[in-house]
């Protein structure tokens, strides 16, 4: 009872404090069960590699028995004791042996990559929403403002209104906008509390009673390579293209196992073998023991076509897994280079984007003088704040994005998963 209440205790102290993204992401590769269950089948893969090799060496076996045989009403008894080794080895068979060493090496090669696919998903995914959080958070809070301002200009109208110095049509803009503002605001209310359930369950908490605060204010740096650096990044560590390009390799090691199918073997076996009416005493089996050699070669002649076909077969799965390898290089040539073209335009039109929203700030500002001292009209007004909110808006949007295509960059390079181990 006092460990469950030292961990539940810890755990809590964990998430009361503002989480970076790196914690965040930490926290979700010890909780996903996708994470755990690749990281058994690597380990798995592994066990299958060391008994691969095993087979190139031989196999030992010793043996011990005891028979008792009763003749007639048990007037006759006999008893046999015996013991023996063997030994068995393949000498020859075309390389199959070794081929099932370097397929095995392929089949923990494709784990070990899909297990990086798996970690790099789930970092993926918290990248995600933990940028959308944020994202989400600040459109909520430039909609709680946006809205203390429509609450403001709409008391302000009401006033004049009731003395008379606006129009009814003055007052009921002001009161749309201010309707506006409101249901904005709820609606942003609603997409900044589903981001967070979304970033929970990305970490893997979302089952569990524990409050999740995450750092409200991050630094944001676009680094963007260029596309032939990128490319070739892209290509030796995308673990989708190792993948499948371990995949020819374990084909084209099965279609020469299928051609070694049709081909001699040689197995040599050795053993020494004893019996005796008496219990075999060490003396004994030294002076009565019988060594037996033996060297088989084994030649297929005939297999109702099953070899021809399974040659046949290898071929064909050879051909389809180079295609998808060349299929998925170019998809992933194609992904990148929409990738980087998106960055480089974040990259220009974010500053835009900041100076637009400080023009409109400086508009409004303009416009709520000018409306003060009656030389501007209620619809000037609202209009510079409908500005100030779609710049300010789009802006955070805009950085936010950035931010989460950056992710998907990495993810696509095969370097996502590298920043964390």
């Amino acid at each position: 009872m006092r460990l469950i209440l030292t961990i539940t205790l810890c755990f809590s102290m964990l998430f009361s404090q503002d989480l970076s993204i790196d914690e965040c992401v930490r926290i979700a590769l010890q909780n996903k069960g996708s994470v755990k269950s690749a990281e058994q089948n690597t380990r798995i893969a592994k066990l299958n590699r060391t008994s691969a090799a095993g087979m190139l060496l031989p196999t030992v076996r010793a043996s011990s028995s005891f028979s008792e045989t009763t003749y007639g009403n048990n007037s006759l008894t006999n008893e046999n004791y015996a013991t023996g080794i063997s030994l068995n080895q393949n000498i020859f068979s075309f390389g199959n042996n070794v081929r099932n060493v370097r397929n095995s090496d392929n089949s923990y090669d494709i784990a070990k990559q899909s297990e990086r696919q798996s970690i790099a998903n789930v970092i993926s995914n918290v990248h995600t929403y933990y940028y959308q959080y944020l994202k989400n958070n600040e459109l909520f809070i430039i909609a709680e403002k946006n809205l203390e301002l429509s609450s403001k200009q709409l008391d302000l109208v009401e006033r004049r209104y009731n003395l008379g110095s606006v129009s009814k049509t003055d007052y009921l803009k002001a009161s749309v906008q201010y309707g506006t503002a409101k249901s904005t605001l709820l609606s942003r209310k609603l997409n900044r509390d589903n981001s967070i359930q979304q970033l929970r369950n990305s970490m893997g908490i979302a089952g569990k009673n524990v409050p999740l605060q995450v750092k409200e204010k991050v630094s944001i740096e676009l680094i963007i390579p260029t596309f032939d650096d990128a490319y070739g990044i892209m290509v030796e560590n995308n673990p989708e293209l190792k993948i499948l390009d371990a995949q020819i390799k374990a084909n084209k090691l099965n279609l020469r196992s299928s051609v070694g199918s049709t081909l001699p073997s040689v197995n040599l076996s050795v053993g020494m073998n004893a019996s005796s009416p008496e219990e075999m005493t060490s003396e004994f089996f030294e002076d009565n023991y019988i060594k037996s050699a033996n060297l088989t070669i084994s030649i297929p002649i005939f297999s109702g076509l099953k070899n021809r076909n399974n040659v046949q077969i290898s071929k064909i799965r050879l051909g389809q897994s180079e295609r998808t390898y060349n299929s998925s290089k170019i998809d992933s040539r194609v992904a990148l280079l929409s990738l980087i073209n998106t960055l480089n335009n974040y990259e220009e039109i974010i500053p835009i984007y900041e100076e637009v929203l400080i023009s409109a700030e400086e508009d409004l500002r303009l416009a709520q003088n000018k409306y003060e001292l009656g030389s501007a009209t209620i619809l000037e007004l609202l209009d510079a704040q409908l500005a100030v909110l779609q710049a300010s808006s789009t802006l955070v949007t805009t950085k936010y994005d950035a931010a989460i295509q950056l992710a998907n960059l990495d993810k696509l390079l095969g370097t996502l998963d590298k920043k964390y181990r």
